[in-house]
């Protein structure tokens, strides 16, 4: 990678810095003070501030530095002797306190200006420089700007500068997630990948200095990569040598018990705080935590844990091995009497914490309690933990329910291989067991790997069958019957294979399985049938409703079927969005996207980070679903979701078309080859991959063939009932200038009754193809609505030139109205105004036909272009440093060019929504 920046930029403390520059230009004003623990960019912030424009430009200004060293707290005078030179003659019978504060008085009028003497770590100095620092600010000799650790033992002379002698005292607190974000990508030049910036930030716990040698060490270790545009960590940072450097002070221990304590608590941490009084002297304990090396939690019950989350690393990292082991027995040996009883509330995250220590202390362990921490391990999401302990437990004792366990977390570990091996034993092992439900279990938890993961959903249907051909000599029922689908998962199971091929009709009976008492599993796969099949369908209504019914079923599932489970969150961001409300789903999907962070879930991460790129993409930014898209099809990859990286890999290609890229698209058109869908796949976003070719063949010039392959998947999913899905590639079509085709096949295949965004998508391809003006700014106006700019932008843009020109296009319907001035001059401000709103550039085919409002002068197109986002006059007048009378001028001539007569028609011009949006 290349270098990380030597010194982190600024971020975060932005009302810090206002604070701290004000203080020092107050004329009569002593200064300012920053307070913060190590490393949280108190010296940072006094830089910019001395540094600022706002102090560089007070004539005869000057800025001075002194640093208080631990080495020289204990010379009188230490740190300000270099400032002050040797004393005078003169001065041999004053008090060190008079000489200091003269030697400060005679380089203030010296100086003839403002000067600002700037301390680092004030609370270093000796007790005579403070006491010289104090009356120099409470006779404002000079302006102070002084930094000082809060998070240790300050002077009382420290204190008494802002208490008694007026200094303003500015605390740094750790920076908050936002901002630890932005520092991190400024820090790498580029996005991060989420699992890997929300590592890094926790790690840091908002500590700027943390959070750069955090960087600076990953990277030298070689664990920093960047892939697709965005970096991620390649490996677990299990020691951190330049903070190892950094930390040395803070950890080192008094005596050897302290040491002992620490190692222990960074061996199991969280460790219950009635066992840590248990195995540690309180006295050892209270001495830590007055030192600020260890925390106790206000939980229920509260634990203790080390205070940074540094500090566990180090303290692992610099245990030997045998001293962890040893304290990883003694943990579990004084805790497992405790987790006996199956009625505590915390009885569940006792036993994991105990099998966890148990597991890497070594020894035999019981089956039945590694299985328990298992489950409880998937439900906090720790997938490496469960797999270990459930491992353990199949290999102790041969049992389905913890080799299925090992198998669901294999999935989310991405080591699909070794999941399928597994459940070729628990078959084996399935087809010996008494149990039915075992048997149905293994087979559909095979069968959705299968579908999932390979991409095969015939094989899953062999898997199914298989079981179902099994349970049928074991129970003597008729093999050749498929089963009700209420009582039997494998029926249930395959409604849902047959949903994800797009075949709709599965929705009646799936709806019929969810509404019975038929069981989890079945109830599971029957939901995801329905939702799937409701979504591409257009019944954006129905399919909302179902999964809010369903959503509090999966969102606890530890069971089968937590790959579909996965999906729920973001089919429900997806529908929010083409319903179409994206500023909704765009909130629904991040919240989604940060709890599939932490605790870890990459299935869910992928499936987030795919539906946020569909979602900008709709939002008009292509260049965020770009870095989205990005994101998505990484995961997938680092899990082995086939179809998710076919899927990301077409939202990026058409966000690259749309940003006009060339490198991204050739780099994206040989990524879609390779993961290539064909009869075998799964097809839930075939619509998408179509439209991924349709854009491409516009940006390189294929002759028309990505359109004809868009044209041929919307009437496939029109015959197959996906007439939702169908509409949103008859959308591209128009966009793309295939309006008579889109006519066509949106009247073969009409979208759902209700559904707004759909019939827009009508009317929107009757417009385009009678190059009719006015219907066409009337869409552009509904879709600048929908909170959909780009599209808006698009729309107006065909409104201009059908109004400009008056010359028919290639769909253009005999006999059709064109040639309005006004009606142009409104549709080019409506584009611009929504492209202002997106934020982001874009280039497509639409764009490319627009051109200048010719009859408006530079000026006047600026100021109508401010009116119609609601700036007053004088608001105008003062941004653009013009008097408001000339403003008006302005926008009289205007309003005679635009044809319109004040504000009101200009912004009725625009619609209710095209002149809302805010300057980019």
């Amino acid at each position: 990678m290349a270098r990380p920046v030597q010194e982190s930029p600024l971020i975060g403390r932005e009302l810090e810095l206002a604070t701290a520059v004000e203080s020092l230009r107050a004329s009569d004003g002593p200064g300012a003070l920053i307070a913060g623990s190590a490393g949280v960019g108190k010296s940072r912030l006094a830089r910019e501030a001395v540094g600022h424009d706002a102090i560089t430009r007070v004539r005869g200004a000057r800025t001075l530095a002194v640093h208080g060293a631990a080495d020289s707290a204990e010379l009188v005078l230490g740190a300000l002797a270099g400032l002050l030179g040797p004393p005078g003659p003169d001065q041999t019978s004053l008090s060190p306190v008079q000489v200091g504060l003269l030697g400060l008085r005679r380089i203030a009028a010296q100086e003839q200006g403002r000067v600002i003497l700037s301390v680092d770590d004030a609370h270093l100095l000796d007790p005579v420089s403070l006491a010289v620092l104090h009356h120099a600010a409470v006779d404002r000799t000079l302006t102070l700007l002084a930094t000082v650790r809060n998070d240790q033992s300050v002077p009382d002379a420290v204190t008494a500068l802002w208490k008694d002698a007026g200094v303003v005292r500015i605390d740094l607190a750790p920076l908050n997630p936002l901002a630890s974000e932005a520092l991190l990508t400024a820090l790498l030049g580029g996005p991060v990948e989420g699992r890997t910036l929300r590592q890094l930030r926790d790690t840091a716990a908002g500590n700027p200095l943390f959070l750069r040698e955090l960087v600076i060490s990953a990277d030298e270790a070689g664990l920093l990569d960047q892939t697709g545009g965005l970096w991620r960590l390649t490996g677990p940072m299990t020691a951190v040598p330049r903070l190892t450097e950094l930390l040395a002070n803070r950890l080192a221990a008094t005596c050897s018990a302290e040491r002992d304590a620490l190692e222990l608590l960074a061996a199991g941490e969280p460790v219950p705080l009635r066992l840590a009084v248990a195995l540690v002297a309180e006295d050892t304990l209270e001495a830590l935590e007055r030192r600020g090396l260890l925390s106790v939690s206000p939980a229920d019950p509260p634990v203790v844990r080390l205070s940074h989350p540094l500090y566990g690393e180090l303290l692992r990292a610099g245990t030997p091995a045998f001293g962890r082991l040893r304290h990883l027995r003694r943990l579990a040996d004084a805790s497992e009497p405790e987790t006996t009883c199956s009625a505590s509330a915390g009885c569940g995250e006792d036993r994991l914490r105990v099998a966890r220590w148990r597991l890497d202390a070594g020894g035999p362990v019981n089956p039945q309690v590694m299985l328990a921490a298992a489950e409880q391990a998937t439900r906090n999401r720790e997938y490496a933990l469960a797999y270990r302990l459930a491992d353990r437990a199949f290999q102790a004792h041969r049992d389905v329910a913890a080799g299925l366990v090992s198998v669901r977390a294999l999935v989310q570990l991405g080591r699909v291989g070794e999941a399928l091996a597994r459940c070729a034993e628990l078959t084996k092992l399935a087809r010996l067991a008494e149990s039915d439900l075992d048997r149905l279990l293994v087979a559909v938890e095979h069968a959705e790997i299968l579908v999932h993961a390979m991409d095969d959903v015939p094989a899953a249907r062999s898997v199914v069958e298989r079981a179902r051909q099994d349970r049928a000599r074991v129970t003597g029922a008729d093999p050749t019957a498929a089963g009700d689908p209420a009582a039997c998962p494998l029926a249930a199971f395959d409604l849902y294979l047959r949903s994800v091929q797009l075949d709709c009709t599965v929705i009646e009976p799936s709806l019929a399985v969810i509404g019975s008492d038929a069981p989890m599993p079945a109830r599971l796969a029957a939901s995801g049938a329905a939702g799937g099949a409701l979504l591409v369908a257009g019944r954006y209504a129905e399919a909302e409703a179902l999964i809010a019914h369903t959503m509090p079923l999966t969102g606890g599932n530890i069971g089968g079927s937590q790959l579909q489970a996965a999906g729920a969150s973001p089919a429900a961001a997806a529908l929010r969005c083409y319903r179409p409300d994206p500023a909704a789903a765009l909130e629904f999907a991040e919240h989604g996207y940060q709890a599939s962070l932490h605790p870890t879930n990459p299935v869910s991460q992928a499936l987030h980070a795919l539906v946020l790129g569909q979602i900008a993409l709709v939002r008009g930014r292509p260049r965020t679903a770009l870095r989205w898209a990005r994101e998505a099809k990484l995961v997938a990859e680092e899990i082995s979701l086939r179809p998710v990286c076919r899927w990301s890999v077409a939202v990026g290609l058409q966000a690259a078309a749309q940003l006009g890229t060339d490198a991204d698209i050739e780099g994206l058109t040989a990524d879609l080859h390779r993961y290539a869908g064909g009869p075998r796949s799964m097809r839930l976003f075939d619509i998408d991959v179509a439209r991924a070719y349709a854009w491409r063949g516009a940006v390189v010039g294929d002759g028309g063939v990505g359109i004809g392959v868009l044209a041929a998947s919307v009437a496939e999913h029109g015959r197959l009932g996906a007439v939702g899905a169908g509409a949103l590639g008859a959308l591209d079509l128009v966009r793309l200038g295939a309006g008579a085709r889109a006519v066509t096949l949106l009247a073969a295949y009409p979208p759902p009754p209700g559904w707004l965004l759909g019939h827009t998508v009508v009317r929107y391809a009757a417009a385009a193809q009678a190059a009719d003006p006015a219907g066409l700014l009337n869409v552009a106006q509904q879709f600048a609505g929908y909170g959909m700019p780009l599209h808006a932008a698009e729309a107006a843009a065909l409104a201009e030139a059908a109004a400009r020109t008056g010359v028919a296009t290639r769909d253009r319907a005999p006999g059709s109205a064109g040639g309005d001035p006004a009606v142009a001059a409104g549709a080019h401000l409506l584009a611009e105004v929504q492209l202002v709103s997106t934020g982001e550039p874009a280039s497509t085919p639409a764009l490319r036909r627009r051109g200048p409002v010719s009859q408006l002068t530079t000026r006047e197109w600026e100021v109508a272009l401010a009116a119609a986002r609601g700036e007053s006059a004088r608001g105008i007048a003062s941004r653009l440093h013009l008097s408001e009378r000339t403003v008006e001028n302005h926008l009289h001539r205007a309003y005679a060019k635009l044809g319109v007569s004040g504000r009101a028609e200009l912004r009725a011009a625009l619609g209710p929504h095209g002149g809302s949006a805010r300057r980019g």
